[in-house]
């Protein structure tokens, strides 16, 4: 039997949720049974001042939006779904938060009529400090996290596209920025307006890129390690930067104000808290481009 391209498209973004976040692959006759779009109010009560939350989202595929605006509790949102098994549960006790679809059993004979599915969520959250973790399949993720305050935060999905920014700072120093992911397109922007102290970028064969524009307001470091892939780095010409590559095979395409060659590239910028790059890409290629 001759199969199409789409369909091996889909077999190829199922099997990565799967393994992003335990999702079964079974081969009944049957297509999905696509019923009528339900939307269900989330709502999470932040706890006791001076507590941090911690926040585990776990999504299958689907949309997923994150942004700060809750004027009450930590997290409010809606989700909405067409497929019975992608309800959200919500479990909330001693300031630890967990937002869940249990494991979903994703039908084969459903495949041709897969692109009936809706799965949307869209959470909001307060300004109340918090350690957030994503855990994604084969989504879409668009997130504002500018304006809240993010200790730590450690992002993972399988073959996706996303986009985050923190279009202002973060309102606390955050720890660890931890972003993994499998082969996906993802572009990152306003990271200097993150605030942390160490980020740990981790891809699979992609196109990503990170944009450090913002305010930087501490020395930071960035660990990025990604095979066959295409990075671009963004970084204002006023922040002192160097960069060191641990690859061989990289392929550097350096613009406006990087000075170097070979293993080591820097900014001079100005007076004032520095960037420090490490690279590792298995022949990829590396893109360095400066802001005024």
């Amino acid at each position: 039997m001759k199969i199409t391209k789409t369909l091996i498209l889909i077999l190829i973004t199922l099997t990565l949720a799967s393994l992003a976040c335990g999702i079964t692959l079974t081969m009944p006759d049957d297509a999905i049974e696509i019923g009528e779009l339900r939307t269900e109010e989330i709502f999470v009560s932040a706890p006791a001042a001076g507590n941090t939350a911690s926040v585990m989202l776990e999504f299958g595929a689907g949309k997923l939006s994150l942004q700060p605006g809750a004027a009450e509790g930590l997290i409010v949102g809606t989700a909405s779904y067409n497929v019975d098994g992608l309800e959200p549960v919500v479990a909330a006790g001693g300031g630890d938060v967990s937002i869940k679809q249990e494991p979903y059993e994703f039908k084969l004979g459903g495949l041709p009529n897969v692109n009936e599915v809706e799965n949307t969520w869209e959470l909001y959250f307060s300004d109340h400090p918090v350690e957030l973790e994503v855990r994604a399949g084969a989504y879409s993720g668009d997130f504002e996290l500018g304006g809240m305050a993010i200790q730590e935060l450690k992002i993972t999905s399988g073959a996706a596209r996303t986009n985050l920014s923190f279009t202002t700072p973060n309102l606390t120093n955050m720890g660890q920025f931890h972003f993994r992911t499998g082969a996906s397109t993802a572009h990152l922007n306003q990271l200097s307006n993150a605030n942390f102290s160490l980020m740990k970028f981790e891809g699979g064969a992609g196109s990503y890129t990170l944009d450090f524009s913002g305010t930087l307001t501490r020395d930071a470091t960035v660990e990025i390690d990604a095979a066959l892939s295409s990075v671009k780095l963004i970084v204002p010409e006023n922040i002192p930067t160097t960069l060191h590559i641990e690859s061989s095979l990289t392929n550097v395409n350096a613009h406006g104000y990087w000075y170097g060659g070979g293993d080591t590239y820097t900014l001079s910028g100005y007076n004032g808290p520095t960037l420090t790059f490490v690279i590792k890409l298995g022949a990829g290629n590396l893109d360095l481009s400066t802001l005024p």
